[in-house]
Protein backbone atom coordinates (compact mmCIF):
# COMPACT_ATOMS: atom_id res chain seq x y z
CA UNK A 1 0.00 0.00 0.00
CA UNK A 2 2.85 2.39 0.26
CA UNK A 3 4.08 4.10 -2.48
CA UNK A 4 7.69 5.57 -2.84
CA UNK A 5 7.66 9.43 -2.72
CA UNK A 6 3.68 10.24 -1.20
CA UNK A 7 4.04 12.09 1.48
CA UNK A 8 2.10 9.85 4.77
CA UNK A 9 -0.48 11.90 4.80
CA UNK A 10 -1.53 12.00 0.98
CA UNK A 11 -1.17 8.01 1.02
CA UNK A 12 -3.84 7.89 3.93
CA UNK A 13 -6.40 9.88 2.01
CA UNK A 14 -5.91 7.56 -1.36
CA UNK A 15 -6.39 4.50 0.78
CA UNK A 16 -9.17 5.92 3.13
CA UNK A 17 -10.70 7.05 -0.65
CA UNK A 18 -10.27 3.33 -2.08
CA UNK A 19 -12.04 1.67 0.82
CA UNK A 20 -14.67 3.60 1.73
CA UNK A 21 -15.88 4.81 -2.00
CA UNK A 22 -16.40 1.25 -3.53
CA UNK A 23 -19.95 0.49 -4.59
CA UNK A 24 -21.70 -2.54 -3.04
CA UNK A 25 -18.80 -3.57 -0.90
CA UNK A 26 -20.44 -4.49 2.96
CA UNK A 27 -18.50 -2.89 5.61
CA UNK A 28 -18.62 -6.74 6.71
CA UNK A 29 -16.36 -7.19 3.97
CA UNK A 30 -12.75 -8.51 4.66
CA UNK A 31 -11.51 -5.99 2.12
CA UNK A 32 -12.74 -3.74 4.36
CA UNK A 33 -12.09 -5.18 7.67
CA UNK A 34 -8.80 -5.83 6.60
CA UNK A 35 -8.04 -2.17 4.84
CA UNK A 36 -9.17 -0.69 7.97
CA UNK A 37 -7.12 -2.88 10.10
CA UNK A 38 -4.30 -1.90 7.73
CA UNK A 39 -5.27 2.30 7.72
CA UNK A 40 -5.04 1.78 11.35
CA UNK A 41 -1.71 0.39 11.91
CA UNK A 42 -0.32 2.43 9.53
CA UNK A 43 -1.83 6.01 10.95
CA UNK A 44 -0.43 4.82 14.32
CA UNK A 45 3.42 3.92 12.90
CA UNK A 46 2.84 7.62 11.37
CA UNK A 47 1.95 9.14 14.40
CA UNK A 48 4.74 7.11 16.15
CA UNK A 49 7.31 8.56 14.20
CA UNK A 50 6.07 11.92 14.08
CA UNK A 51 6.29 11.63 17.89
CA UNK A 52 9.51 10.24 17.84
CA UNK A 53 11.31 12.83 15.65
CA UNK A 54 11.48 16.69 14.87
CA UNK A 55 12.54 18.80 11.61
CA UNK A 56 16.16 20.54 11.61
CA UNK A 57 17.97 21.97 9.34
CA UNK A 58 22.17 21.34 8.74
CA UNK A 59 24.42 24.25 8.55
CA UNK A 60 26.74 23.59 5.83
CA UNK A 61 29.57 26.22 5.74
CA UNK A 62 31.81 25.91 2.59
CA UNK A 63 30.34 22.28 2.10
CA UNK A 64 31.19 21.05 5.47
CA UNK A 65 28.26 20.08 7.95
CA UNK A 66 28.84 22.15 11.33
CA UNK A 67 25.64 20.80 13.02
CA UNK A 68 21.45 21.41 13.44
CA UNK A 69 19.33 23.90 14.49
CA UNK A 70 16.11 23.97 14.55
CA UNK A 71 15.20 25.57 11.39
CA UNK A 72 16.77 28.07 8.50
CA UNK A 73 15.37 30.94 9.64
CA UNK A 74 16.63 30.25 13.27
CA UNK A 75 19.73 29.72 11.75
CA UNK A 76 19.87 33.27 9.53
CA UNK A 77 18.94 35.16 12.51
CA UNK A 78 22.23 33.59 14.64
CA UNK A 79 24.24 34.18 11.82
CA UNK A 80 23.14 37.92 11.51
CA UNK A 81 23.63 38.29 15.11
CA UNK A 82 27.09 36.91 14.78
CA UNK A 83 28.46 39.61 12.31
CA UNK A 84 26.60 42.22 13.78
CA UNK A 85 28.22 41.47 16.92
CA UNK A 86 31.15 40.79 15.24
CA UNK A 87 31.74 44.05 14.10
CA UNK A 88 30.32 46.00 16.79
CA UNK A 89 33.41 47.36 18.47
CA UNK A 90 34.28 48.57 15.26
CA UNK A 91 30.67 50.45 14.58
CA UNK A 92 30.08 48.16 11.35
CA UNK A 93 28.62 44.74 10.67
CA UNK A 94 31.19 42.25 9.83
CA UNK A 95 30.63 40.01 6.73
CA UNK A 96 31.83 36.95 5.28
CA UNK A 97 32.46 35.21 1.84
CA UNK A 98 32.02 31.64 3.46
CA UNK A 99 29.16 29.72 1.31
CA UNK A 100 26.36 28.91 4.17
CA UNK A 101 23.62 26.30 2.95
CA UNK A 102 21.00 24.56 4.57
CA UNK A 103 19.56 21.23 5.13
CA UNK A 104 15.68 20.06 5.98
CA UNK A 105 15.65 17.06 7.84
CA UNK A 106 13.91 14.56 10.41
CA UNK A 107 15.71 13.51 13.12
CA UNK A 108 15.17 11.28 16.27
CA UNK A 109 14.63 13.60 19.38
CA UNK A 110 16.57 11.91 21.26
CA UNK A 111 19.93 12.68 18.58
CA UNK A 112 18.83 16.42 18.25
CA UNK A 113 21.34 18.95 19.76
CA UNK A 114 20.50 22.65 18.45
CA UNK A 115 24.26 24.21 17.62
CA UNK A 116 25.25 26.96 19.63
CA UNK A 117 26.01 30.38 18.56
CA UNK A 118 29.25 30.33 19.73
CA UNK A 119 30.00 27.20 17.97
CA UNK A 120 28.62 28.69 14.86
CA UNK A 121 30.97 31.64 14.74
CA UNK A 122 34.08 29.85 15.29
CA UNK A 123 33.10 27.97 11.72
CA UNK A 124 32.53 31.29 9.95
CA UNK A 125 35.25 33.38 8.89
CA UNK A 126 34.55 37.12 9.03
CA UNK A 127 36.19 40.27 7.12
CA UNK A 128 35.27 44.25 6.47
CA UNK A 129 35.47 46.83 3.53
CA UNK A 130 38.24 49.08 5.63
CA UNK A 131 40.79 51.87 4.74
CA UNK A 132 44.56 50.56 6.01
CA UNK A 133 46.79 53.48 7.19
CA UNK A 134 50.32 53.70 5.01
CA UNK A 135 53.25 55.62 6.04
CA UNK A 136 56.33 56.20 3.32
CA UNK A 137 54.71 53.12 1.34
CA UNK A 138 54.80 50.94 4.63
CA UNK A 139 51.37 49.34 5.83
CA UNK A 140 50.42 50.25 9.67
CA UNK A 141 47.49 49.03 10.89
CA UNK A 142 43.56 48.98 9.30
CA UNK A 143 40.74 50.71 10.35
CA UNK A 144 36.98 49.11 9.84
CA UNK A 145 36.01 52.70 8.37
CA UNK A 146 36.92 55.00 5.74
CA UNK A 147 35.88 58.48 7.81
CA UNK A 148 37.97 56.73 10.59
CA UNK A 149 40.95 57.10 8.68
CA UNK A 150 39.99 61.15 7.74
CA UNK A 151 39.37 61.72 11.55
CA UNK A 152 42.70 59.81 13.07
CA UNK A 153 44.60 61.83 10.67
CA UNK A 154 42.88 65.79 12.00
CA UNK A 155 42.59 64.45 15.54
CA UNK A 156 46.36 62.94 15.20
CA UNK A 157 47.33 66.68 14.13
CA UNK A 158 45.44 68.45 16.74
CA UNK A 159 46.47 66.53 19.67
CA UNK A 160 50.50 68.03 18.64
CA UNK A 161 49.54 71.64 17.83
CA UNK A 162 46.88 72.30 20.19
CA UNK A 163 45.41 75.23 18.74
CA UNK A 164 43.66 77.41 20.85
CA UNK A 165 43.15 81.57 21.52
CA UNK A 166 46.68 81.25 22.80
CA UNK A 167 47.98 79.14 19.91
CA UNK A 168 47.36 80.28 16.32
CA UNK A 169 48.24 77.73 14.13
CA UNK A 170 49.08 79.11 10.60
CA UNK A 171 49.57 75.64 8.88
CA UNK A 172 50.21 71.92 9.77
CA UNK A 173 51.46 69.01 7.64
CA UNK A 174 53.00 65.71 7.85
CA UNK A 175 56.89 65.20 7.14
CA UNK A 176 56.20 61.93 5.85
CA UNK A 177 54.38 60.18 2.65
CA UNK A 178 51.04 59.60 4.60
CA UNK A 179 48.06 58.01 2.76
CA UNK A 180 45.04 55.57 3.46
CA UNK A 181 43.74 52.81 0.83
CA UNK A 182 40.38 51.06 0.83
CA UNK A 183 41.02 47.57 1.37
CA UNK A 184 39.04 44.47 2.05
CA UNK A 185 40.62 42.82 5.28
CA UNK A 186 40.24 40.27 8.31
CA UNK A 187 38.31 41.12 11.08
CA UNK A 188 41.41 39.87 13.20
CA UNK A 189 43.34 42.34 11.05
CA UNK A 190 41.32 45.27 12.15
CA UNK A 191 41.66 47.72 15.13
CA UNK A 192 39.69 50.39 16.73
CA UNK A 193 40.29 54.04 16.45
CA UNK A 194 41.07 54.55 19.81
CA UNK A 195 43.69 51.56 19.87
CA UNK A 196 45.07 53.46 16.41
CA UNK A 197 45.36 56.81 18.06
CA UNK A 198 46.94 55.42 21.18
CA UNK A 199 49.42 53.70 18.87
CA UNK A 200 50.70 56.43 16.80
CA UNK A 201 50.95 58.47 20.01
CA UNK A 202 52.95 56.05 21.58
CA UNK A 203 54.93 55.23 18.53
CA UNK A 204 56.94 52.79 16.80
CA UNK A 205 58.62 50.55 19.75
CA UNK A 206 62.16 48.75 18.95
CA UNK A 207 63.96 46.46 20.77
CA UNK A 208 67.70 46.87 19.41
CA UNK A 209 70.45 45.07 21.11
CA UNK A 210 73.72 47.00 21.67
CA UNK A 211 77.24 45.48 22.00
CA UNK A 212 79.54 47.49 25.07
CA UNK A 213 82.20 49.52 23.75
CA UNK A 214 85.80 50.37 25.08
CA UNK A 215 85.01 53.14 27.40
CA UNK A 216 81.25 53.19 26.87
CA UNK A 217 79.50 54.33 29.98
CA UNK A 218 75.84 54.93 30.04
CA UNK A 219 75.67 58.54 29.27
CA UNK A 220 77.53 57.64 26.64
CA UNK A 221 75.60 55.06 25.16
CA UNK A 222 72.34 57.36 25.47
CA UNK A 223 74.02 59.91 23.89
CA UNK A 224 74.96 57.54 21.12
CA UNK A 225 71.89 56.46 20.39
CA UNK A 226 69.86 59.68 20.91
CA UNK A 227 68.50 58.39 24.16
CA UNK A 228 68.26 59.83 27.70
CA UNK A 229 70.18 57.88 30.45
CA UNK A 230 66.99 57.13 32.44
CA UNK A 231 65.59 55.73 29.03
CA UNK A 232 68.70 53.48 28.64
CA UNK A 233 68.62 52.32 32.25
CA UNK A 234 64.63 51.94 31.56
CA UNK A 235 65.46 48.88 28.93
CA UNK A 236 67.66 47.06 31.05
CA UNK A 237 65.54 46.02 34.12
CA UNK A 238 68.01 45.38 37.36
CA UNK A 239 70.34 48.33 36.41
CA UNK A 240 71.49 51.49 37.67
CA UNK A 241 74.26 54.47 37.12
CA UNK A 242 76.78 52.22 38.98
CA UNK A 243 76.44 48.95 37.44
CA UNK A 244 79.28 47.66 35.63
CA UNK A 245 79.96 47.83 31.71
CA UNK A 246 82.03 45.15 30.22
CA UNK A 247 83.16 45.77 26.77
CA UNK A 248 81.51 42.94 24.37
CA UNK A 249 78.23 42.67 27.02
CA UNK A 250 75.07 43.28 25.18
CA UNK A 251 72.71 45.16 25.93
CA UNK A 252 68.98 45.95 25.42
CA UNK A 253 67.54 49.77 23.55
CA UNK A 254 63.92 50.09 23.79
CA UNK A 255 64.05 52.83 21.06
CA UNK A 256 60.86 54.95 20.28
CA UNK A 257 60.39 56.08 16.95
CA UNK A 258 57.54 58.37 15.73
CA UNK A 259 55.22 56.53 13.00
CA UNK A 260 54.51 59.64 11.88
CA UNK A 261 56.21 63.67 12.13
CA UNK A 262 53.57 66.45 12.38
CA UNK A 263 55.11 69.63 11.25
CA UNK A 264 53.20 73.01 12.01
CA UNK A 265 53.73 76.58 12.15
CA UNK A 266 52.26 79.60 14.08
CA UNK A 267 52.03 82.48 16.96
CA UNK A 268 52.15 81.18 20.65
CA UNK A 269 51.62 83.69 23.52
CA UNK A 270 53.07 82.53 26.65
CA UNK A 271 52.85 84.42 30.08
CA UNK A 272 56.04 84.19 31.79
CA UNK A 273 57.62 84.86 35.17
CA UNK A 274 60.06 88.28 35.16
CA UNK A 275 62.72 86.47 37.63
CA UNK A 276 63.71 89.67 40.21
CA UNK A 277 67.24 90.59 40.43
CA UNK A 278 69.28 90.59 43.69
CA UNK A 279 71.64 94.24 44.02
CA UNK A 280 74.26 93.57 46.48
CA UNK A 281 75.39 96.73 48.70
CA UNK A 282 78.61 96.65 50.75
CA UNK A 283 77.30 98.36 53.95
CA UNK A 284 80.90 99.04 56.04
CA UNK A 285 78.70 98.98 58.88
CA UNK A 286 77.91 95.07 59.20
CA UNK A 287 80.56 92.47 60.17
CA UNK A 288 82.03 90.54 57.09
CA UNK A 289 80.36 88.00 55.57
CA UNK A 290 76.60 89.64 57.12
CA UNK A 291 74.11 90.59 54.76
CA UNK A 292 70.73 91.89 55.58
CA UNK A 293 67.60 92.24 53.01
CA UNK A 294 66.85 96.32 52.89
CA UNK A 295 64.18 95.40 49.95
CA UNK A 296 62.41 92.43 49.57
CA UNK A 297 62.23 91.25 45.51
CA UNK A 298 59.15 90.12 44.09
CA UNK A 299 59.08 88.83 40.40
CA UNK A 300 57.49 90.25 37.32
CA UNK A 301 55.09 89.45 34.62
CA UNK A 302 55.46 88.89 30.76
CA UNK A 303 53.56 88.02 28.04
CA UNK A 304 55.41 87.16 25.16
CA UNK A 305 54.49 86.25 21.66
CA UNK A 306 56.60 83.24 19.88
CA UNK A 307 56.82 82.63 16.35
CA UNK A 308 57.06 78.72 16.32
CA UNK A 309 58.37 75.32 13.91
CA UNK A 310 57.63 72.48 15.74
CA UNK A 311 57.62 68.66 14.72
CA UNK A 312 55.52 66.61 17.09
CA UNK A 313 56.08 68.28 20.46
CA UNK A 314 59.34 69.55 19.85
CA UNK A 315 59.95 73.13 19.22
CA UNK A 316 62.75 73.26 16.26
CA UNK A 317 62.80 77.05 16.00
CA UNK A 318 61.55 79.98 17.87
CA UNK A 319 61.61 83.40 17.37
CA UNK A 320 60.27 86.43 19.61
CA UNK A 321 57.49 88.65 18.02
CA UNK A 322 56.44 90.54 20.56
CA UNK A 323 56.69 91.22 24.25
CA UNK A 324 54.58 92.89 27.11
CA UNK A 325 55.73 93.49 30.62
CA UNK A 326 52.32 93.33 33.17
CA UNK A 327 54.20 93.36 35.83
CA UNK A 328 57.57 94.77 36.52
CA UNK A 329 59.82 92.88 38.67
CA UNK A 330 61.42 94.28 41.87
CA UNK A 331 64.55 94.00 42.88
CA UNK A 332 65.95 92.69 45.82
CA UNK A 333 68.53 94.48 47.85
CA UNK A 334 70.79 93.19 49.64
CA UNK A 335 73.40 94.88 51.71
CA UNK A 336 76.76 92.72 52.75
CA UNK A 337 79.47 93.48 55.13
CA UNK A 338 83.03 94.33 53.71
CA UNK A 339 84.72 90.77 52.24
CA UNK A 340 88.60 90.83 53.74
CA UNK A 341 88.67 87.31 52.84
CA UNK A 342 91.60 87.15 50.60
CA UNK A 343 90.51 84.57 47.52
CA UNK A 344 92.91 82.01 45.97
CA UNK A 345 90.79 82.46 42.26
CA UNK A 346 91.26 84.52 39.63
CA UNK A 347 90.29 87.77 40.09
CA UNK A 348 89.42 90.60 37.19
CA UNK A 349 86.75 92.25 35.33
CA UNK A 350 84.19 89.53 35.06
CA UNK A 351 83.80 90.70 31.51
CA UNK A 352 83.00 86.62 30.01
CA UNK A 353 80.07 86.56 32.23
CA UNK A 354 77.69 87.66 29.98
CA UNK A 355 78.64 84.90 27.12
CA UNK A 356 78.05 82.31 29.27
CA UNK A 357 76.02 79.13 27.62
CA UNK A 358 73.15 76.79 29.31
CA UNK A 359 74.45 74.36 30.84
CA UNK A 360 71.44 72.26 30.34
CA UNK A 361 68.04 72.51 28.61
CA UNK A 362 65.31 72.73 30.85
CA UNK A 363 62.72 74.73 32.34
CA UNK A 364 63.76 76.53 36.19
CA UNK A 365 62.32 75.15 38.72
CA UNK A 366 64.00 77.64 41.47
CA UNK A 367 65.55 80.97 40.64
CA UNK A 368 67.86 83.04 42.14
CA UNK A 369 67.70 85.32 44.85
CA UNK A 370 65.54 84.86 48.35
CA UNK A 371 63.18 82.02 47.72
CA UNK A 372 60.89 81.14 51.12
CA UNK A 373 63.26 82.58 53.28
CA UNK A 374 65.98 80.93 52.39
CA UNK A 375 68.62 82.76 50.09
CA UNK A 376 69.31 80.77 46.41
CA UNK A 377 72.52 81.46 45.54
CA UNK A 378 72.19 79.87 42.15
CA UNK A 379 69.18 78.45 39.57
CA UNK A 380 67.41 75.28 39.41
CA UNK A 381 67.18 73.34 36.11
CA UNK A 382 64.95 70.31 35.89
CA UNK A 383 66.53 67.45 34.25
CA UNK A 384 66.22 64.00 34.61
CA UNK A 385 68.56 61.84 36.55
CA UNK A 386 71.66 60.87 34.01
CA UNK A 387 71.10 63.60 32.29
CA UNK A 388 74.36 65.39 30.85
CA UNK A 389 75.00 68.98 31.31
CA UNK A 390 78.35 70.98 29.93
CA UNK A 391 80.64 73.92 30.76
CA UNK A 392 79.18 77.16 30.36
CA UNK A 393 82.25 78.31 29.27
CA UNK A 394 86.20 77.18 28.89
CA UNK A 395 88.45 76.94 31.73
CA UNK A 396 89.70 74.95 34.50
CA UNK A 397 88.43 72.39 36.68
CA UNK A 398 89.11 73.75 40.06
CA UNK A 399 87.17 70.89 42.36
CA UNK A 400 84.95 68.06 41.44
CA UNK A 401 84.13 65.62 43.95
CA UNK A 402 81.53 65.65 47.43
CA UNK A 403 80.84 69.28 48.89
CA UNK A 404 77.94 68.54 51.65
CA UNK A 405 74.97 69.82 50.66
CA UNK A 406 75.58 70.68 47.35
CA UNK A 407 76.42 66.95 46.87
CA UNK A 408 78.54 66.02 43.74
CA UNK A 409 80.12 69.24 42.33
CA UNK A 410 82.00 70.77 39.68
CA UNK A 411 83.43 74.45 40.16
CA UNK A 412 85.33 75.51 36.85
CA UNK A 413 87.66 78.93 37.11
CA UNK A 414 86.93 80.45 33.72
CA UNK A 415 89.45 83.22 34.61
CA UNK A 416 89.22 87.17 34.88
CA UNK A 417 87.31 86.92 38.26
CA UNK A 418 84.54 84.34 36.68
CA UNK A 419 83.71 80.86 38.09
CA UNK A 420 80.74 78.56 37.41
CA UNK A 421 79.51 76.24 40.16
CA UNK A 422 77.75 72.69 39.19
CA UNK A 423 75.83 70.54 41.92
CA UNK A 424 73.64 67.65 42.81
CA UNK A 425 75.24 65.30 40.29
CA UNK A 426 74.81 61.55 40.22
CA UNK A 427 78.21 61.56 38.11
CA UNK A 428 80.81 63.67 37.54
CA UNK A 429 83.16 63.44 34.28
CA UNK A 430 86.12 66.00 35.13
CA UNK A 431 88.41 65.71 38.02
CA UNK A 432 90.30 68.72 39.47
CA UNK A 433 92.71 70.79 37.14
CA UNK A 434 91.86 69.59 33.59
CA UNK A 435 90.71 71.70 31.29
CA UNK A 436 87.58 71.97 29.43
CA UNK A 437 86.46 73.33 26.76
CA UNK A 438 82.78 75.52 26.17
CA UNK A 439 79.91 72.66 25.60
CA UNK A 440 82.07 69.96 26.83
CA UNK A 441 80.28 67.30 28.82
CA UNK A 442 81.22 67.32 32.68
CA UNK A 443 78.52 65.57 34.47
CA UNK A 444 75.34 64.25 34.58
CA UNK A 445 72.18 65.50 36.47
CA UNK A 446 71.28 63.87 39.38
CA UNK A 447 69.82 64.10 43.38
CA UNK A 448 72.41 63.87 45.45
CA UNK A 449 73.49 66.03 48.64
CA UNK A 450 70.48 68.41 49.93
CA UNK A 451 68.07 67.84 47.02
CA UNK A 452 64.34 67.11 46.72
CA UNK A 453 64.44 65.56 43.16
CA UNK A 454 66.86 65.50 40.02
CA UNK A 455 67.96 68.41 38.68
CA UNK A 456 71.29 70.58 38.07
CA UNK A 457 72.11 73.77 40.66
CA UNK A 458 73.87 76.12 38.97
CA UNK A 459 75.72 79.32 40.11
CA UNK A 460 77.90 82.10 38.88
CA UNK A 461 80.29 83.66 40.82
CA UNK A 462 82.24 87.06 40.03
CA UNK A 463 85.17 88.06 42.51
CA UNK A 464 83.79 85.38 44.84
CA UNK A 465 80.25 86.69 45.03
CA UNK A 466 77.69 84.83 43.69
CA UNK A 467 75.20 86.03 41.10
CA UNK A 468 71.76 86.19 39.09
CA UNK A 469 73.22 83.41 36.47
CA UNK A 470 70.16 84.67 34.17
CA UNK A 471 72.32 87.87 33.74
CA UNK A 472 74.87 85.50 32.30
CA UNK A 473 73.26 83.06 29.90
CA UNK A 474 73.07 83.55 26.37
Amino acid sequence: MKKVGIPIKQHFENLKAKIFTIKNISWKSPRVIGGSIALLLLMGSGIVYLNSTTSAVYIHVNGEKIGLVANQDKAEEMINQILTEKGAPFGIEAKTHDSITYQSVRIKNAEFRALSKSSIEEDISYYVDGVMLKVNKEPIFVLAKAEDGERLLKDFQEYYTKPSDKNLVASVSFEDEVETQSVEAPLDQVISYEQAIEKLKQGNLQKVEYTIQEKDSWWLIARKNDMKTIEVLASNPGTNENTILKPGEKIMLDKVTPYITVVSEGVRTETETIPFDVVTKTDTSLPSGETKVKQAGSDGQKEVQYSYVQKNDKVISQTVKDEKVLIEAVDQIIEKGPQRVTVAYSRGSGSIVSGLSWPLRGPITSYYGYRHSEYHTGIDIDGDQGDPYVAASAGKVVSAGWSGNYGYTILIDHGNGVMTRYAHSSKLLVSAGKSVSKGQTIGLVGSTGRSTGSHLHFEVIVNGDTVNPLNSLR
